[in-house]
């Protein structure tokens, strides 16, 4: 029983702030949508963008907790040879299906007749987008990481339903700022 009120307590907590960052995030999504409609690509290609920086980042909650767990990283704020190669795995896990994304949204958005303008930029502008959400989330969630499980509770529970929601909201504003200050 005292397992249940736990993981209850935890959950509870967990979609409260999940709810909320889904609120700003509608908010925000429908407050840019001009800007999102003159760019039909981005469009076809953010839902599958933030699926993409989700799933990295939840499998990288579940790499550090895991190494936390059966010692292969310290609880401590320590560079270590595992968390190098958990980076650089990931890394380059993202940028190739950063690159099948675009290349499958792209055809998909040519065979549709989607207008596809400054294609280049845009290319670029996500790419740019994803690799700062996976530098930024790497440190929170290193950092979050070692906070939750020296306060004895499982990063788990509390980093993977926050993480897709906070990613939800920050890529598109990310994307969209990118866009504002470029095109």
């Amino acid at each position: 029983m005292d397992y249940f009120k736990k993981i209850f307590k935890e959950s509870l907590i967990v979609v409260i702030i999940s709810s909320i960052i889904g609120i700003f995030s509608g908010t925000f999504l429908s407050e840019n949508e001009d800007l999102l409609y003159s760019f039909p690509i981005i469009l076809l290609l953010l839902p599958s963008l933030n699926s993409l920086i989700g799933d990295i980042s939840t499998i990288l909650t579940s790499r550090l907790t895991s190494h936390l767990y059966i010692g292969t990283i310290p609880p401590k704020l320590k560079k270590s040879k595992t968390l190098i190669q958990d980076f650089y795995g990931l890394l380059i896990t993202l940028i190739l299906s950063i690159f099948a994304l675009t290349i499958i949204g792209y055809s998909v958005g040519v065979v549709s007749g989607i207008e596809i303008v400054n294609p280049f930029l845009i290319i670029s502008l996500i790419f740019i987008t994803i690799l700062i959400l996976f530098g930024i989330m790497f440190i929170f969630l290193f950092l979050s990481s070692i906070l939750l499980f020296k306060q004895g509770k499982d990063p788990n529970n509390y980093l993977i339903p926050i993480t897709t929601s906070l990613l939800d909201f920050l890529t598109p504003l990310l994307l969209i700022l990118l866009i504002q200050i470029f095109i």
